[in-house]
């Protein structure tokens, strides 16, 4: 919901322009440039009317500290009788949305700006939801290209730790002390594979990185992502189950990009106390559905419970990946678990092969 904020000393005036702005918004008023500050550090809002004469302090610096401390895409209004304390030109210049002579104006002029303003509003806050989401790509890029730094640097003496570790276990095998050894080079060997694995994983994330503009089938996307996080689930005592109920819908999507919306739902849900995630692909009439559900910890009755919800951010940024890629996602929370829908609908290719299955 909109919310405005009129700053007005004469008191009868700020009522007149609330009652006015009240018809189609949410609307608050404050009497001096103090009280506006203590409203605005409680309450989000989109549009804020200004007066420039106030008690206390001068509407234009009141417009610079919302600008500078609050929030810089705050549509700011300026409605005056002094046009002398601040010029028009200039404080267009300043980026003030609209200029108001007090008197100047009907009701109806003051609500179309207001609905501009609005309008204004929705297109900053789009804008600054795509350059976070373009940001969080662009560090998840670099966190990738140095994984895969990191990953050659340990795979070449990885190689030589297992050379060496080999010839020793063949050297100790005919020596009598062998039987209390045993179970040390087992560790070993357990811990080699284990890094084997983690390299192995980081080298296959970065080919996905590399494939930024190729397409693979939607169920490989998701045997990647199980086959991924399956070793990270079992140190976080999560179970993983996925299962494919689409045989005959083959349905491409951009592998980088949905490998990682996958990935980073799947790595959230597991970071915040889930017990159990139901990978689950579903053929619908018109499209094909992937539906992630959860089952949370059980905790017994003295032990504190966890928050159990994906991150809010990440989940913005995952709906803005499936909704270029064409898709859509829906989040629901219950007492149980959660549950994340994910659908993409067919293609003419993919009609045509529901219509008349064809084995893959």
């Amino acid at each position: 919901m909109t919310r405005v904020l009129i700053v007005e000393d004469e008191e009868h005036y700020g009522e007149f322009l609330k009652k006015i702005i009240g018809k189609k918004y949410s609307c608050d008023h404050a009497k001096d440039g103090n009280e506006a500050k203590l409203l605005i550090t409680k309450n989000p809002y989109d549009i804020i009317i200004h007066d420039l004469r106030l008690p206390g302090v001068f509407g234009r610096d009141l417009i610079r500290y919302v600008r500078s401390t609050v929030d810089p895409d705050i549509i700011n209004i300026v409605v005056t009788g002094y046009e002398e304390d601040w010029p028009a030109h200039e404080a267009t210049e300043e980026h003030i949305f609209f200029y108001l002579k007090k008197g100047n104006f009907k009701p109806e002029e003051l609500l179309k700006v207001i609905d501009n303003a609005v309008q204004l509003r929705v297109l900053k806050l789009k804008e600054r939801t795509y350059m976070q989401n373009l940001i969080a790509a662009e560090k998840l890029s670099s966190t990738g290209k140095l994984a895969i730094g990191i990953a050659h640097e340990i795979n070449n003496p990885l190689q030589s730790m297992m050379a060496i570790a080999e010839v020793i276990k063949k050297k100790l095998i005919s020596v009598e002390s062998w039987g209390a050894l045993s179970r040390d080079f087992e560790i070993l060997e357990k811990g080699i594979t284990r890094i084997k694995r983690v390299i192995k994983q980081l080298i296959d994330l970065h080919r996905i990185d590399l494939n930024i503009h190729g397409k693979n089938r939607l169920d490989t996307i998701i045997e990647q992502v199980v086959s991924f996080i399956r070793p990270i689930a079992k140190e976080k005592d999560t179970k993983i189950q996925w299962q494919n109920n689409v045989q005959n819908v083959n349905i491409y999507v951009a592998e980088s990009q949905f490998f990682h919306v996958l990935l980073n739902i799947c790595m959230s849900l597991m970071d915040y106390g889930n017990d159990f995630i139901s990978i689950e692909t579903r053929k619908l009439e018109d499209s094909v559905e992937v539906q992630i559900k959860t089952a949370k910890k059980q905790r017994d009755e003295y032990e504190e419970e966890e928050k159990a919800h994906i991150d809010s951010l990440s989940l913005e940024i995952s709906k803005s990946i499936v909704s270029h890629l064409g898709g859509t996602i829906k989040y629901d929370d219950t007492e149980k678990g959660e549950l994340i829908a994910i659908k993409f609908p067919y293609s003419d290719v993919g009609v045509k092969k529901q219509r008349t299955p064809l084995s893959r």
